[in-house]
């Protein structure tokens, strides 16, 4: 399987191998109800499975500092990893790091990378491209970028970086 890596204007940034985006969804979403929407629906559903329109990036910016915020409140002990099943492979987390939210640090780098870059697309060429996650290379990864966005409204949809 492809790491995964997030599409942003023209440019695909890296995020890491997929059980390291998983965990790091995961993560969140096991921490959602101590935001202040208590959902993080922009992170936990769109940016995790479908697409973030270019009008939403100020709200996923806002529910990425606030992932930021309740991460960092989670501190990283002997043997927190294990139940990720991570593999020996560290591309996205910084396993010794002492909160969650240092450990993403990557992972949030290349999604506030992305959405740069993605909202330069309305600079550059008057218009948004949407916010994904993808395979990082391969013929996944072409197959994804060229995917229509309504194919990712689908009610029941999976991942697409997780096949």
């Amino acid at each position: 399987m492809a790491d995964v890596g997030i599409s942003g204007g023209m440019i695909l940034q890296h995020m890491g191998t997929p059980a390291e985006v998983a965990a790091f969804f995961e993560l969140i979403e096991r921490h959602k109800s101590e935001s202040a929407d208590g959902a993080l629906l922009l992170v936990t559903d769109r940016l995790f499975r479908r697409t973030v329109p270019g009008e939403q990036y100020d709200a996923l910016v806002d529910q990425l500092a606030e992932s930021r915020r309740i991460l960092q409140r989670i501190q990283i002990t002997d043997g927190f990893w294990n139940e990720f099943k991570l593999g020996d492979r560290a591309e996205g987390i910084d396993r010794s790091a002492k909160t969650a939210a240092d450990a993403f640090r990557k992972i949030f780098h290349s999604i506030d990378e992305a959405i740069h870059y993605a909202r330069r697309d309305k600079v550059d060429i008057g218009y948004f491209r949407p916010l994904k996650l993808m395979a990082w290379e391969g013929p996944r990864s072409y197959e994804h970028e060229y995917m229509q966005p309504e194919d990712f409204e689908k009610p029941d949809i999976r991942p697409i970086w997780m096949e």
